[in-house]
This record gives structure tokens, C-alpha cells and sequence, in this order.
């Protein structure tokens, strides 16, 4: 009986490994790739371009521990390619600063945006804007990456 309860167990298992696999929509005929600012490129069923006009903003909410911080803003402009409404997801990019370390995002401090902009319907687009937190001059990166698409790192120049 032991040893049918542990094969109905192992048979579970592979089967729920199989199913799981199988279902995985992952890539493998792209490779993770680096561009610059103003060049287009899709990611997750998304035409994504981040505009090459750098500018600089302020922080300005006494109740915030970045009061008075300075700011990168950088343009986005993201097109729905997908036949269904979708967006830009938040969680699928991270922001790196002029020592290479991971930098915070600070949108929810401005009206326009990206990360709370909506959804897209088919075909739809809209120009809005990411926002960091500014840490000297020098080489930034911007990471594009989930588990179902090659990573697409876009590097620039930041110099106030």
C-alpha cells in the first residue's frame, strides 16, 4: 500500500512539472539585448521607446522623506501591440544609477507617470514619464525583465 500511496505521488508530480512547463510561453529564440535612449523596442506585446530629452524635477511633499530630492524625468511612449488592452507593468523594470546600484522610483509622487497611466486598448499608445531619484552624474540603466521575455537593458548618459 506504502509503495502505491508513493508512486501515485511521484506520478502526481511529474505530471503537475509537465504541466507547468508546458504551459511557459518563455522566448529562447531571443537573447537579452542593450540599446540606447530613442531606440523602439517591444517588450511583453509592448512597442516601448524612452525619449532621449533628460530633464530634472524636484520632489516637493513636505511629508516625504525625499522632500526637496532631485529627479530624473525621462519620457516613455509605449504602444499596445497585443489584440487585448494591457500596459506597462510596473514590476518589470528596475532602475539603476550612476554607481550601479538598484535606484528608487519615485512616480507616485507626479501626475504623469508611467507606472499609474492605465491600460491601452489595442493599437493604443501614450507618451508619459518615468521618474528616479537623481545620484550624480554618470551611466544609468534601465532593465526591462520578466520571466517570459529576454531582458532589454537601455543605457544612457545622465550629467545635470
Amino acid at each position: 500500500m506504502k509503495k502505491v500511496k508513493n508512486l501515485l505521488l511521484i506520478i502526481t508530480l511529474l505530471l503537475s512539472m509537465s504541466l507547468i512547463t508546458g504551459c511557459s510561453t518563455i522566448d529562447d529564440s531571443q537573447e537579452d539585448k542593450t540599446i540606447g535612449l530613442g531606440e523602439t523596442f517591444t517588450f511583453d506585446d509592448l512597442e516601448i521607446t524612452l525619449g532621449n530629452n533628460i530633464s530634472f524635477t524636484k520632489i516637493d511633499n513636505e511629508f516625504s522623506d525625499y522632500d526637496g530630492q532631485d529627479v530624473v524625468k525621462l519620457p516613455i511612449t509605449v504602444k499596445n501591440i497585443k489584440e487585448e488592452t494591457h500596459s506597462l507593468n510596473m514590476f518589470y523594470y528596475s532602475t539603476y544609477g550612476s554607481m550601479g546600484t538598484e535606484i528608487s522610483t519615485v512616480s507616485s509622487y507626479f501626475d504623469d507617470s508611467i507606472d499609474f497611466a492605465g491600460d491601452l486598448r489595442s493599437g493604443a499608445s501614450y507618451t508619459k514619464n518615468l521618474y528616479f531619484l537623481y545620484d550624480g552624474n554618470g551611466k544609468y540603466a534601465i532593465e526591462f525583465n520578466d520571466v517570459w521575455s529576454p531582458k532589454i537593458t537601455i543605457e544612457f548618459d545622465v550629467n545635470k
